[in-house]
């Protein structure tokens, strides 16, 4: 009951005689809970939803090519486009694990993988709308 009206949510429970007992949850339509695969990169800890995750899979570094400024790598009878998070730290070093995890996603239509440092496991998350106010500032991106 603490969680779900932290969440500016109610409990409401309802009991009736031979009938049984109702319980009912109301959460707030700006949030929503859903499952994601948690993973670091460097020193930051990342979510991407689960539902998009096709497979995880582990490369040799010999196995990233080049194809027109983008890393590639072959995933059996497809060329799959790599994205590596590290590029968006500020302390990007150049350490590259000889063996190095890939999160294959499905987002938006489009299929890649992201290389990633650490699988972390399974979580469920509460997901909470940005305010229009917090939106309008350059606070958020």
């Amino acid at each position: 009951k603490t969680i779900v009206e932290g969440l500016k949510g109610a409990v409401q429970i309802e009991s009736r005689l031979g009938e049984g007992t109702t319980v009912f949850l109301k959460v707030p339509l700006t949030l929503a809970i859903i499952k994601a695969l948690l993973f670091r990169v460097g020193d930051k800890l990342y979510a991407v939803p689960l539902g998009s995750v096709l497979e995880i899979t582990r490369i040799e570094g010999p196995e990233i090519h080049r194809v027109d400024q983008h890393e590639v790598m072959q995933l059996r009878d497809e060329v799959l486009t790599l994205v590596r998070l590290e590029k968006l730290q500020a302390n990007n070093g150049s350490h590259t694990p000889k063996r190095l995890f890939v999160v294959v996603i499905h987002l938006g239509g489009r299929k890649f993988g992201l290389i990633v440092d650490k699988l972390v496991g399974e979580e469920e998350l509460v997901i909470k709308a940005i305010s229009d106010q917090l939106i309008a500032t350059d606070l958020v991106s």
